[in-house]
């Protein structure tokens, strides 16, 4: 399935070459999460949402009527902020923890929109598949554990490796390679090139090794981007 959905994409982003294609820019915000699929898999986790950022080239292409594609190809920022606990009887294991992942990927998006004109500009709404490859990441943990009155406290920070399997014993977190998933957008263009969208995306890719345990990127964000030149 992301062979095939890696295929499409890479199909539908270069059909602009071949005819005129506006080309522009676009950075944005995001607010990034990951939620079990099941919140009783949690536990006494708290997952929270994250400020994060994308930034990268876009391209508007009409393909018919008031149908475009804009493709986008980004760094885009996810990740999640995690806090969890036991407190119990003393004398028992106790801990408190609090996780700030942050994952930067390089990401491509295929988005069909469709656009109805309004006022001085194009009022648009769309949707499309992404495809986002790991690139680089970190996590940072802070926290305590307790077990018959001994504490130990700890404040780390290590890298994020991409990896098909995990690797135990190590000081690593690790993460799937891929994610994959759809966005849903609308916004606003004017014809100067200037426009502004809202942003929804859902990954679809479970990015734990062990499949009982579901969670998959999460973001929604506001995004600013300018095209060069207009062709239509």
């Amino acid at each position: 399935m992301k062979r095939l959905l890696l295929l499409s994409l890479l199909i539908i982003s270069i059909l602009p070459v071949f005819a005129q294609t506006s080309i522009g820019v676009i950075g944005g915000y995001n607010l990034a999460w990951r939620y079990p699929k099941n919140p009783q898999q949690a536990g006494n986790q708290d997952y929270s949402l994250k400020p994060r950022w994308r930034a990268g080239l876009v391209s508007d292409h009409h393909l018919w009527k008031k149908l475009y594609l804009q493709p986008q190809l980004l760094l885009n920022t996810k990740g999640f902020h995690e806090k969890a606990s036991s407190i119990g009887t003393p004398g028992t294991f106790n801990y408190a923890t609090e996780r700030d992942l942050r994952v930067l990927y390089l990401e491509i998006q295929a988005n069909f929109l469709l656009k109805e004109r309004l006022g001085n500009g194009k009022l648009f709404l769309g949707a499309g598949p992404y495809l986002a490859r790991g690139i680089t990441g970190r996590s940072k943990a802070k926290g305590y554990s307790e077990l018959a009155g001994e504490r130990t406290d700890y404040d780390t920070q290590v890298p994020v490796k991409f990896s098909n399997n995990v690797v135990y014993n190590t000081p690593n977190v690790y993460e799937k390679h891929y994610d994959a998933g759809v966005n849903f957008l609308a916004g606003y263009e004017l014809k100067n090139g200037l426009f502004f969208n809202a942003v929804y995306s859902i990954g679809l890719t479970n990015l734990y090794y062990d499949d009982s345990y579901k969670s998959k990127n999460t973001y929604a964000g506001l995004s600013v981007g300018y095209f060069f030149k207009r062709f239509n």
